[in-house]
């Protein structure tokens, strides 16, 4: 298996830089140090590699991208087609044409001809509009269906003062808390541990001055009798 430099953190960090915390999302890796945060996507477009200081890192946040443009042509079409559907089933042109044939009182025929030929053409007209309301229904189904596919789910680290790391993410690092966890890694460390220790030193202050204080007054009787004795 080909060894990737997520694998070798250890020649990218500056000195006494160390590594803290690593997420393994299932197409990415960001290991977390106590200064930078450096996120490895070798499988995605654009850079291999990118880092941010750490405290530059702002936010973590699970967000959803698409194409709405393609939103937009699907509702387009879907409103034509519909719109052309209706007007095939509710409005019969040929229709017109046939009540007015046979009744134009005509001797020599041609008016009634005409009006056959022009029901002919209406007929065929309605059927283009059924056809068309139908081929635009399909587009809009196949422009909607682009859209959904265009929708896809990333993992983004905001970055103050720079560009977002944005990062892949799927279902099962979502169910497995990856992004919680890495919010968490990037956060500072207050560990009550910390405090306490800083406390503990704090108090042992007291006792030592009590100490030294208390010297001086046993010299006083030495004193008192060097002067008597003067």
């Amino acid at each position: 298996m080909q060894e990737t430099w997520s694998d070798h953190v250890d020649q990218l960090l500056d000195e006494r830089e160390r590594e803290q915390h690593r997420v393994d999302l299932e197409r990415a890796t960001v290991v977390v140090t106590n200064r930078r945060v450096l996120a490895f996507t070798p499988d995605e477009d654009g850079p291999n590699y990118r880092s941010a200081d750490r405290p530059n890192v702002t936010r973590v946040s699970v967000e959803t991208d698409s194409a709405p443009g393609r939103l937009l042509w699907a509702s387009l079409f879907l409103f034509l087609g519909l719109g052309l559907l209706l007007i095939s089933t509710t409005v019969d042109l040929a229709g017109f044409a046939d009540g007015y044939a046979g009744t134009t009182g005509d001797p020599t025929g041609i008016v009634d001809a005409a009006l056959e030929a022009l029901a002919t053409i209406l007929t065929v007209f309605d059927l283009s509009i059924l056809i068309g309301g139908g081929l635009l229904l399909a587009l809009a189904v196949l422009f909607f269906a682009g859209y959904v596919r265009s929708r896809w789910r990333r993992l983004v680290l905001r970055v103050s003062g720079d560009d977002d790391i944005l990062l892949p993410v799927t279902d099962a690092d979502l169910e497995a808390g990856r992004a919680v966890t890495l919010e968490e890694a990037i956060l500072p460390n207050t560990s009550p541990a910390d405090g306490d220790a800083g406390g503990d030193s704090a108090t042992d202050e007291p006792s030592t001055a009590d100490q030294s204080s208390d010297a001086p007054s046993t010299n006083e009787p030495s004193t008192a009798g060097v002067d008597e004795s003067g």
